[in-house]
């Protein structure tokens, strides 16, 4: 059994409340239970955003496109600990007080016997740092793209193709055009509906107020 099978997940409530139960990754996709993820959408200071395509040994959504990182947070971990997926997924080492916290999305989704049942904190930050100049784990990410925010919400919402920008995980140049079967087969709206609201982030709205409104 794979090591990220048997880490420590907290198992939550249907309102997103600890139980105080914490199962394996395994067991708490095996039997449905909520659990705590995190999203981040890393953006440039000129409004582009960057996409991940996850790697084709990836056992759900495998070579399709994804938010820029994500992750699960393991039993006990706060949500400063999040920084660690951003260092794991991309190399980038940031201070947690450089995220601006956007809300929790909620997702309740099966593949098969996979119930992947999910409170999701979403965050945003502004980071420069070149593609060339990343670090991709080659079994969570193969290429790692950059597209101007409102072609990448397009893209997601209704399938419309972008040209885009990428380095894999070879750190070679790898551009693409993204196109509607490269979205995930679950979820595409909900990562839209993720980035109009990192979108409206960077257009000046406070992220306090963001966080109070229900994703879908």
């Amino acid at each position: 059994m794979p090591d990220s099978d048997i880490e420590l997940l907290d198992v939550l409530d249907a309102v997103g409340a600890m139980t105080g139960e914490q199962k394996s990754r395994v067991d708490v996709h095996r039997d449905g239970d909520w659990h705590r993820t995190v999203h981040v959408w890393v953006v440039r200071s000129d409004g582009a955003v960057l996409l991940q395509r996850r790697a084709s040994s990836k056992e759900l959504e495998p070579g399709r496109l994804d938010v820029s990182v994500g992750g699960h947070l393991m039993a006990g971990e706060l949500d400063i600990d999040m920084v660690r997926e951003v260092e794991e997924e991309l190399g980038l080492v940031l201070r947690f007080g450089s995220f601006a916290y956007l809300g929790r999305a909620v997702t309740d989704r099966a593949y098969g016997s996979y119930l992947d049942k999910e409170f999701q904190d979403v965050y945003a930050v502004v980071d420069d740092t070149p593609l060339s100049q990343l670090s991709l784990p080659a079994a969570e990410v193969d290429v790692i793209y950059e597209v101007p925010i409102a072609r990448a919400i397009e893209l997601f919402r209704d399938g419309r193709y972008v040209p885009a920008a990428g380095y894999d995980s070879q750190r070679r140049v790898n551009n693409a055009l993204l196109v509607a079967e490269d979205l995930p087969e679950q979820g595409s709206a909900l990562l839209a509906a993720e980035l109009d609201r990192v979108q409206a982030w960077l257009a000046g709205e406070s992220a306090e107020a963001l966080a109070l409104r229900p994703f879908l």
